[in-house]
């Protein structure tokens, strides 16, 4: 359909209700374009293009557009930082509303709660590639977010064995920025993040 191919990936009901406007019907219209695959609900009033039109959604871009605010993060952001080895599946974001899981047709997006004083710390504006961008953790805050996940850890011998698990790469952890880090450990008040960061000036800074 001409109309859809102005529409960018990602794009919301308000954006769809406005392309397709000339329809006396949208509402029955959008419904057929459902149905045709022509357009992918990730959630309500959230869509995706189909296949066939080939503009490639951004993951990320969605993640920031389907529970906000929020930021990518974690284990994510870490391999987008190249941090660690692994892929990532599950696309990780952090907000300040409640935990949250969505199983969508293009994959599974959680997110989970960080308190309001760290929220803002150690964000970075990326660009998408496509004139869009979206919001990451930087790799210091996408560490400690993710260890203040570690509910379980309380000793500095449990933080070096999370840390070593990890296998990160140690031309990103050289490099890290002490005083964000100490900025972000001072917004989350937790045991576990003064615990890594003391790791940290000991093994990596």
């Amino acid at each position: 359909m001409k109309n859809l191919i102005q529409l960018p990936a990602e794009f919301d009901y308000n954006l769809l209700l406005h392309t397709l406007r000339d329809y006396k019907k949208p509402r029955d219209k959008i419904r057929g374009l459902l149905r045709d695959k022509d357009i992918v609900r990730i959630k309500k009033g959230l869509y995706v293009l189909g296949k066939e039109y080939n503009k490639p959604y951004n993951k990320f871009v969605l993640a920031n557009l389907i529970y906000g605010p929020s930021y990518i993060t974690a284990q994510t952001a870490m391999a987008f930082w190249s941090m660690i080895p692994e892929r990532v599946e599950l696309t990780i974001s952090m907000t300040m509303k409640r935990k949250k899981l969505f199983e969508t047709p293009v994959g599974r997006f959680s997110y989970f709660h960080c308190p309001k004083k760290a929220f803002n710390i150690g964000i970075r504006l990326e660009d998408s590639g496509d004139g869009k961008r979206f919001l990451i953790a930087s790799p210091e805050k996408a560490l400690c977010d993710m260890t203040a996940m570690q509910a379980h850890i309380s000793t500095k011998k449990e933080m070096k064995e999370f840390i070593e698990l990890m296998r990160l790469d140690d031309t990103v952890t050289k490099i890290f920025d002490l005083s964000l880090l100490e900025e972000i450990m001072t917004g989350y008040r937790r045991q576990s993040i003064k615990l890594l960061l003391n790791c940290l000036k000991e093994d990596y800074v």
